[in-house]
C-alpha cells in the first residue's frame, strides 16, 4: 500500500509557486494565464523535480558518506580543524548509543533526543550541499514547463 501525498503541500511546489510568480510579475503572457492553466504548470513542475529530486538525493548520499569517511579516516587531513570537529562530534555520540538507555520509555526517548541534538550540526552541514542541485533543477524545469506551453 502507497500513500501518495499532494504535490501543492510538498516544499518543491511551494519553491517553484515563489519563482513563478517572481516571473508573472516581469511576463505579461503569464500573467494573463488562467488560473487553473497556472496550476497545471506548477504541479507538473513539481512532479517532474520530485522524481528527479529523488535521484539527486540517491547519488548524493552515498558519495557524500565517500567523502565523509574518506576525509575522516584519511591521516593526511587529521591536522584540519574541521575533521577534527567532526571527528568529535562522532566519537562524543558513541557512549550514548553503547551505554544504558534506561528501562523507561521516556528514558529511552530522552537518550535518543541527545544523541539527535549532537548529530543535527554535522547532519546540516552534510545535508546542506544537497539542496543546490535540488533548486538548479527545479528553476530548469520550470522554464521547460513555461517553455513547452508556447509562453
Amino acid at each position: 500500500m502507497m500513500i501518495r501525498s499532494d504535490v501543492r503541500k510538498s516544499v518543491q511546489y511551494k519553491y517553484i509557486k515563489y519563482k513563478f510568480m517572481r516571473k508573472c510579475l516581469a511576463n505579461e503572457a503569464l500573467q494573463k494565464l488562467s488560473e487553473d492553466e497556472k496550476e497545471k504548470i506548477l504541479i507538473e513542475a513539481a512532479k517532474k523535480t520530485r522524481k528527479i529530486t529523488w535521484i539527486i538525493i540517491m547519488i548524493y548520499i552515498p558519495v557524500m558518506i565517500y567523502f565523509t569517511y574518506g576525509l575522516v579516516f584519511n591521516y593526511k587531513y587529521m591536522d584540519n580543524a574541521f575533521i577534527k570537529w567532526l571527528i568529535g562530534i562522532y566519537e562524543s555520540v558513541f557512549p550514548l548509543i553503547n551505554g544504558n538507555w534506561g528501562s523507561a520509555l521516556h528514558e529511552k526517548k530522552g537518550t535518543f533526543l541527545m544523541i539527535f541534538i549532537k548529530l543535527l550540526p554535522a547532519f546540516i552541514i552534510q545535508s546542506l550541499p544537497l539542496f543546490i542541485p535540488v533548486v538548479i533543477t527545479a528553476n530548469i524545469i520550470l522554464e521547460k514547463e513555461i517553455y513547452s506551453r508556447g509562453i
